[in-house]
């Protein structure tokens, strides 16, 4: 008896909100948008992630100077962000600044965009707690993804895959369809691998759907709801292909994105699943998808079985189906996108699999009371986790942001109070890409370093930014180039493992420096000491690319780990 009351409650709820209507949600999503980008905005740290960002940063720098993605300059992601950076660049200036209100536009709009799925299908307490916890997500991993491209591709896959849930219900309309497949081409842009997996999720969910719903002609009924996705992709995607392939060859873009990833990222960037300790109680979100996706699944069976063997009403039919498609779009693209973080397991490399994973702990958790005991004590277990992790992992970035004085608050507090220190107060007194509408702050040794720069080269030339040993590569600052407006010397200026370590690349760098000849080197030791399992602590034994540099340049001065090394004139 209970089962069925809380079946007619649920579908009563979910009347409720439909009959809202859209034009309610939407305002009230428009409020969770705005009350998250001034949460995200103030609770942003002034700190730079030198690496993950400073890449997006010299990117687009490079991309407003006329340069191509792939063809120019090694990368693995998708152009889109680049060259909507460089134009906001355009038309604002390059900075720092300009590069954040962008991302949080995106967090913000992501953690609207959770809200209104949710209200959709839940309680509206649920919708809450559901954003209000994506919210923590996006503000506690905010320096470990700044500028990352998954933010964007989340709201995608998000917003595309909510999309084609009604399928299981009923038939949906072309402009749907076609519009799912339009956010799915954006993924591609910003993640070429994302984007490709999210198509074969909408092949999967929609497939499933129409096997449920019909008894015969189900693969006419499935091409016949699917096509318009295709041509809703190749609009976004085929122009960019067309024009790359008009002005580059394909192997560039062939080696950033199938050829090295495919033979060295696992070697290079593998990391063991990580322990659940107190310090890193949050870890217990690596896991937590996966158990999300499990329950779910049984779920789905569990309750197929059941309609299968009981009769129902065509209207209490049409409500499980509604409720089981929810749960298996959301779960496959939960567990497709979990092996995006598969190699590298961390928290941040399980965005794209949390935030759909958050959704599952929402539809588990409403219906929990329809589900046998040890099953509904899971569903709470793992849910209490779904909220401790991300409250753990925010209480940890309010503390590092208090310990590093590096919050937006605390700048204006101490600018006010007049307790700033000087190398800060000087630095943002300076006009450069990381100072202009809001002051950033890199670390002291860095902030010399891109002083030094400026004031010993001019904007025309170039520099290259290395690592003291290049025979072991883990990663390299991005961030001088964008801060200094200098272009890098070389393609090569975002190192990866397996890459820059290699006697082929490493010619290929010193033939570029021989041609463009930088003024200065930049020489940073702040990674000599990382030691992770994986190829990126074992030297290859190539010392190419520091022998030249050793013969060419000369040590001039020391700021911290940063090192200025200056071209010997030619005899």
């Amino acid at each position: 008896m209970s089962i069925k009351i809380v079946s007619l409650q649920d579908h009563k709820n979910f009347t409720e909100n439909q009959g809202k209507g859209l034009r309610g949600t939407l305002r009230i999503s428009a409020f969770v948008f705005l009350l998250a980008y001034l949460i995200l905005f103030f609770g942003m740290t002034l700190r730079s992630n030198i690496y993950d960002e400073g890449i997006v940063l010299t990117a687009s720098m490079r991309v407003a100077a006329g340069q191509l993605p792939h063809r120019d300059f090694y990368v693995i992601y998708g152009p889109a962000q680049f060259y909507m950076l460089a134009g906001l660049y355009r038309l604002f200036g390059e900075s720092i600044l300009v590069e954040r209100l962008l991302d949080l536009f995106f967090r913000a709009l992501l953690v609207a965009s959770v809200y209104t799925v949710a209200s959709l299908y839940f309680r509206r307490s649920v919708a809450v707690c559901t954003s209000l916890v994506t919210l923590a997500w996006l503000f506690g991993l905010y320096f470990a993804s700044a500028a990352s491209a998954v933010i964007p591709v989340s709201l995608f896959n998000l917003i595309g895959t909510a999309l084609i849930i009604p399928v299981f219900t009923r038939t949906l309309s072309r402009r749907r369809i076609f519009g799912a497949g339009v956010l799915a081409g954006m993924a591609a842009l910003f993640r070429y691998d994302s984007g490709i997996a999210l198509i074969g999720i909408h092949v999967c969910v929609m497939a499933i759907a129409i096997y449920m719903r019909r008894k015969d002609s189900r693969l006419r009924a499935f091409v016949s709801a699917f096509w318009p996705y295709l041509p809703g992709f190749a609009l976004v995607t085929l122009p960019p292909a067309l024009y790359y392939l008009s002005v580059a060859p394909l192997h560039p873009l062939l080696h950033d994105v199938v050829l090295f990833p495919s033979k060295y990222y696992h070697r290079a960037r593998n990391l063991p699943f990580p322990a659940i300790t107190l310090k890193g109680f949050d870890n217990f979100a690596v896991y937590l998808p996966i158990a999300l996706v499990g329950i779910s699944l049984y779920a789905v069976v569990a309750g197929l079985l059941r309609m299968r063997d009981h009769e129902g009403s065509a209207q209490s039919k049409s409500e499980e189906q509604q409720r089981y498609g929810f749960l298996v779009a959301f779960g496959l693209l939960t567990f497709v996108m979990y092996f995006k973080g598969f190699v590298r397991v961390a928290i941040v490399q399980m965005y794209l699999a949390i935030i759909p994973s958050l959704l599952l702990a929402a539809a588990l958790f409403q219906q929990r009371f329809t589900f046998r005991r040890p099953v509904r004590i899971s569903i709470m277990f793992v849910v209490w986790l779904s909220l401790l992790s991300p409250a753990w992992c925010s209480l940890r970035e309010i503390r590092d942001l208090y310990v590093e004085h590096c919050s937006l608050p605390e700048s204006i507090w101490s600018a006010a109070r007049r307790t700033t220190r000087a190398i800060t107060t000087t630095w943002c007194k300076t006009t450069n890409s990381a100072t202009r509408g809001l002051c950033f702050l890199p670390e002291d040794d860095r902030i010399q370093a891109i002083e030094f720069i400026d004031s010993h080269t001019r904007p025309d030339q170039k520099i290259f930014v290395g690592v003291t040993r290049h025979d072991k590569i883990f990663a390299n600052d991005n961030l001088i180039y964008f801060a200094s407006h200098r272009l890098p010397a070389t393609r090569w200026s975002h190192f990866d493992p397996d890459l820059q370590s290699r006697y082929d690349i490493q010619a290929q760098i010193v033939q570029e420096l021989e041609v463009n000849t930088p003024p200065y080197v930049v020489l940073d030791s702040e990674f000599d000491q990382v030691h992770e399992p994986n190829d990126s602590s074992r030297s290859s034994g190539v010392t190419l690319l520091d022998e030249y540099l050793h013969k060419n340049y000369q040590y001039t001065q020391t700021f911290g780990r940063m090192s200025i090394w200056q071209r010997i004139p030619a005899p």
